[in-house]
């Protein structure tokens, strides 16, 4: 019987070479582990850090109402009879001086929210400014600050008349228009007048308001809601809206002063409402009253009035 030649079941590299092989490769296993660990931990740090919403302090917050509300002003007071000059309408100058300003705002809360280091997407902007799914409780705090905010600006208007008897200076000007003047009947030679061109079928005229509103609605509850007042509960916790709202509040006067107990009631519960349900939706449905002089317009463009 002949011997065994053992070294032919051995493998023709040398033992310590085939362990040296295994050890590097298991080193390189290794050491993507760790890198791709590395990387996640890295990302994991970058999501927590732009996911804390930064506190805001109470004169940040002064700041960042009282800088739109020296824009808004500029525009209207003085971008208005300057484009009716240049050869504007006074229809096309005063949504022209509204609509700028307007989305400037808009266009402010999402250069503060990408500069804040939130990413570019629909799932985290929909987070960061609160534009989350309507349940059922949301619908019914919407609904009823719609009604309650809707029918406490018409019991105040009466307000706005005894303010400018008393104080003349703080009236609307000439040019503004006529669903801003305390005291007027809106029909349709008055609006129809002062848009300066037949309302029947006027489709032009729709779109305007359309760009207009959305401007007016969305730049605003982006801007306060979505973006401020999340910082602002950092900071005041339970008493945000108060805060908030009276900060709103002297938004609007600086250019609509004589209007400043009518809007009292929305400015305070808008705010409220929003910070219950930390839901910007509600926000905009509240906010959706001022489609009502689009409303109407639509109504004389369908020849209804």
């Amino acid at each position: 019987m002949s011997a065994v030649d053992f070294s032919s079941l051995c493998p023709s590299k040398p033992l310590s070479l085939v362990v040296s092989a295994v050890d590097a490769d298991s080193f390189k296993l290794e050491s993507n582990l760790k890198q791709g660990e590395k990387i996640m931990n890295e990302s994991t740090q970058v999501k927590d850090s732009t996911a804390q919403i930064e506190p805001m302090s109470f004169w940040k917050a002064l700041l960042y109402f009282g800088l739109p509300a020296l824009l808004f002003r500029i525009f209207l007071y003085n971008g208005t009879p300057m484009l009716i000059r240049l050869g504007l309408k006074p229809f096309e100058a005063n949504v022209v001086s509204f609509t700028i300003p307007a989305a400037i705002l808009f266009a402010l809360a999402f250069g503060f929210y990408k500069r804040d280091g939130y990413p570019i997407s629909w799932g985290d902007i929909k987070t960061r400014f609160r534009l989350l799914p309507m349940t059922g409780k949301d619908w019914l705090w919407a609904i009823g600050g719609f009604i309650v905010t809707f029918f406490s600006i018409g019991a105040l208007a009466g307000t706005a008349l005894m303010l400018i008897k008393a104080f003349p200076a703080i009236a609307p000007p000439d040019f503004f228009p006529p669903w801003l003047k305390p005291g007027v009947n809106l029909d349709t030679a008055l609006f129809a007048d002062y848009i300066g061109v037949p309302l029947k079928n006027n489709w032009g005229v729709a779109i305007l308001f359309i760009v207009m509103l959305f401007f007016n609605i969305a730049g605003e509850e982006l801007w306060w809601r979505g973006y401020i007042l999340p910082r602002q509960e950092k900071t005041h916790g339970r008493w945000t809206w108060l805060i908030h709202g009276l900060l709103w509040l002297f938004w609007h006067v600086a250019f609509y002063p004589w209007q400043i107990f009518a809007l009292l009631p929305i400015c305070l519960v808008l705010p409220y409402i929003a910070q219950q349900r930390q839901n910007t939706w509600v926000a905009f449905i509240i906010h959706l009253q001022n489609a009502i002089v689009l409303i109407l317009i639509l109504a004389m463009i369908f020849g209804a009035m």
